[in-house]
């Protein structure tokens, strides 16, 4: 004897329900997979290539001071924008800064040039790294002498920085004065400093600007004061290299 199932009115609800319910979500489905909305982003996005090899470097002067009394010739913790004049018995000190920054992704090795000009000497230098080789009394024809200054850096990683910080001071001119010896002129610091380094894309090389003073009369007659211009400390802007693979 066959038994027959029932189609009650509660199965009829459960399968209509069901059926009602996988409708919905092709229906949803379908819907997402076409949706062509646009949608707009706002901002900044910053992109770069993988493993990108960059040899770079960049190199900056600063002079800071001065630092002595412009009155007395007493060194100065806190420097002042005041200088002497063609004094006969103090000279005025400075701090001069060179910074190297390897600012690539591969090392570097490093060696700077500088020149300090005749109008001033150097006291000390002390680097950060490295060494610090000095050719004194250089003459370059007359009475003009100048200090010339090898920096040995060696190797810089990425992201790494070297100082190199020069104690100078104003030296006397023929007539026994020192520097500056009037109001109003220019007082040379010395020439730019150039970098050569190496690394494993070639060589690199930059050169900063000079830095040059211009001493001027501070309005009082007869004191033999001038103001330092540009306002120090004054850096140089980076001069930089770089290379790319």
């Amino acid at each position: 004897m066959r038994k027959y199932r029932r189609n009650t009115p509660i199965n009829k609800t459960i399968s209509i329900t069901f059926l009602t319910l996988l409708l919905a979500l092709a229906i949803t489905g379908y819907s997402y997979s076409h949706w062509t909305e646009t949608i707009h982003i706002q901002g900044t996005i910053t992109t770069g290539t993988w493993g990108e090899k960059i040899a770079s470097v960049r190199i900056m002067k600063t002079l800071n001071g001065s630092f002595t009394d412009p009155y007395t010739g007493q060194d100065l913790t806190e420097p002042t924008q005041y200088i002497a004049v063609a004094s006969t018995t103090f000279p005025t000190k400075f701090q001069l800064i060179i910074t190297v920054e390897n600012n690539g992704t591969l090392p570097i090795t490093d060696a700077v040039y500088d020149v300090i000009q005749n109008n001033v000497e150097p006291i000390n230098a002390t680097p950060s790294q490295g060494t610090v080789e000095w050719y004194y009394n250089h003459t370059t024809g007359g009475e003009f002498v100048q200090n010339f200054l090898n920096w040995t850096i060696g190797t810089l990683d990425p992201g790494e920085t070297a100082t190199l910080e020069i104690w100078i001071q104003t030296l006397r001119n023929p007539s026994g004065k020192y520097e500056p010896t009037s109001e109003n002129q220019t007082l040379e610091i010395n020439r730019g400093a150039n970098i050569t380094a190496t690394s494993e894309l070639g060589s690199l090389f930059a050169r900063t600007e000079n830095i040059t003073l211009i001493i001027v009369d501070d309005g009082t007659p007869n004191n033999n004061i001038a103001v330092i211009t540009p306002p120090l400390p004054y850096s140089t802007p980076w001069a930089s290299d770089a290379k790319t693979e």
